[in-house]
């Protein structure tokens, strides 16, 4: 009977196009490892943990755009998988969580490894079932978020394996959004028909729709704040539309003549802290989205155009018959002083180059052109918006940030989201490695790699520090992360200066220490910037 269920558990994750497995193995989940071992036909990777697990499963979905599952055992062990599920949901990303159960008699029972699994995800799941026999059906997961499959088994037997039956050789892909682009189009003439001064946010975008969005964007003519997730922070193309201070935008907006009176955001939901200050401007300021996620990221506005970017910014330009475009008049002076600040911001990098911000600056002139560069949540996300050099270098710039922000997983995700093909990097916090020293595990059972994981050590939650005087807030630490290196084999570097950085042939781990006398003088300084 395991056997059987088991077969119909993979042969619906095939159907809706899984072919990668984590798996964390015991008992409980032995018969999907008995199959996987031995059906050549999938990928599949084997955990100690499965929080690590969920999250370099979520970070596979990211990089192939397919669902991938997680197979873990029952109890506290499914319940790991909740941070990855959040992330998944939030991010409207097709993760499969498959978690082993004990049969269904011993519910409520408290018998040793029986916990109450069925629900267990809650509303961070768009479809769950309850696998009690021979019987599963995904045919209903639209894959725009996460999926449970909980598995009852009876308790494992040693039996010869049979193999898998009915597999299908042509997995389906992902599914897609049905979209009505003509009332798309109407909302978006509505923003144009209300705004005047528009600023427009442009956050997490498919690379396929960049060179559709570029000419639209040139011919609006409105201000950008492009975020560095967005692949076009350094396009030429775009620089003299260009916002480069990351805040008080909204200040500096109003003090050149130009208060911004309506946002266009295109692509997922903006890391910039602009996004938490309009909760503050609720029914002051005229909003669009245009986005492939369901979610606004706002309490007070859910009005979106969820589409495929793409698709609809083709359908509007060939629909519309009136082209809207704000004259470079309306914002000269804004985007003036724009490009007056950056010049400052950039003397001060060179007055306090050990200084953090510096570093993260002379690093974007370093890391190898055309390199994937994964961004962690907390300060190296904020710091490279703010700092990055604006020269076009060919980076493939990812990060999991937009909603949940946490610091948790990180490794573990980024290594699941690595391109053989390039140099990939991660450029994380301290705390945040600290969270997933497991995550270098997998590096063993992936195809050969040039991974950098770069760690700006500050001794703790710096981020904090500007913010509250309070040393609980810092989680302050003197803590190498040389021995983290050595324990996974990683070639260890320490840097406090960023050194010409030489083409990369093996896995290593780069610690990177800024000056905190440097980094408090150059906050100092900035302030007189802004």
């Amino acid at each position: 009977m395991n056997e059987t269920i088991v077969n119909h558990v993979l042969q619906a994750a095939l159907d809706c196009g899984v072919v990668e497995f984590v798996v964390c193995a015991g008992m409980r989940n032995s018969p999907f490892v008995e199959v996987l071992r031995l059906e050549k036909r999938f990928t599949t990777y084997y955990w100690p943990e499965e929080r690590s697990a969920g999250f370099f499963a979520f970070g596979r979905t990211c990089q192939t755009k397919r669902p991938t599952a997680v197979i873990v055992t029952s109890g506290t062990a499914a319940a790991e998988l909740l941070p990855a599920a959040m992330n998944a949901h939030y991010l409207s990303l097709p993760l499969l969580l498959i978690t082993a159960d004990r049969p269904q008699s011993f519910r409520g029972s408290g018998a040793p490894q029986s916990a109450e699994q069925v629900g267990l995800f809650g509303r961070y799941t768009s479809f769950a079932q309850d696998v009690i026999g021979p019987s599963c059906d995904l045919s209903k997961w639209d894959q725009r978020g996460t999926a449970h499959l909980n598995v009852c088994l009876e308790e494992p037997q040693s039996q010869p394996y049979r193999g898998l039956y009915q597999l299908q050789t042509d997995p389906k892909n992902t599914k897609q959004l049905d979209i009505d682009s003509t009332e798309g189009i109407d909302e978006l003439n509505h923003f144009f028909s209300q705004t005047k001064k528009p600023l427009v946010i442009i956050s997490t975008l498919p690379e396929e729709s960049h060179e559709a969005l570029i000419p639209f964007l040139i011919d609006l003519g409105a201000p950008l704040f492009l975020e560095g997730i967005s692949g076009l922070r350094e396009e030429p193309r775009l620089q003299h539309l260009r916002i480069r201070r990351t805040d008080k935008i909204l200040e500096a907006a109003k003090e050149a003549g130009y208060p911004i009176d309506g946002i266009l955001r295109i692509g997922g939901i903006p890391t910039h802290r602009i996004w938490r200050d309009l909760e503050y401007l609720k029914n002051q300021i005229a909003l669009c989205h245009i986005t492939e996620s369901p979610f606004s990221g706002l309490s007070w506005h859910r009005s979106l155009i969820c589409t495929p970017i793409k698709q609809f910014i083709l359908n509007y330009q060939s629909s519309c018959r009136k082209k809207v475009h704000f004259t470079p008049e309306n914002s000269f002076l804004w985007l003036t002083s724009e490009l007056e600040f950056e010049k400052k911001l950039i003397r001060l990098f060179e007055e306090e180059p050990t200084a953090e911000t510096a570093l993260v600056h002379q690093l974007s002139k370093a890391i190898p052109s055309h390199s994937h560069l994964y961004l962690g949540n907390s300060l190296p996300v904020r710091e490279w918006d703010m700092a990055a050099t604006s020269a076009a270098r060919g980076l493939s710039i990812t990060a999991t940030r937009g909603s949940l922000n946490g610091i948790d997983g990180q490794i573990s995700t980024f290594l699941g989201m690595c391109q053989p093909e390039k140099e990939n990097w991660a450029l994380l916090g301290d705390l945040t490695v600290l969270y997933d020293l497991v995550g270098p595990w997998i590096l063993s059972q992936l195809p050969p790699l040039r991974t950098t994981i770069a760690i700006i050590n500050n001794g703790g939650g710096k981020l904090f520090e500007r913010f509250s005087t309070h040393k609980e807030m810092l989680n302050s630490h003197n803590l190498s992360f040389e021995p983290l290196a050595k324990m996974w084999g990683l070639t260890y570097h320490h840097w406090e200066k960023i050194p010409t950085i030489p083409p990369n042939d093996k896995d290593r781990l780069i610690e990177i220490v800024p000056d905190d006398s440097a980094t408090k003088r150059f906050w100092n300084k900035y302030k007189q910037l802004t």
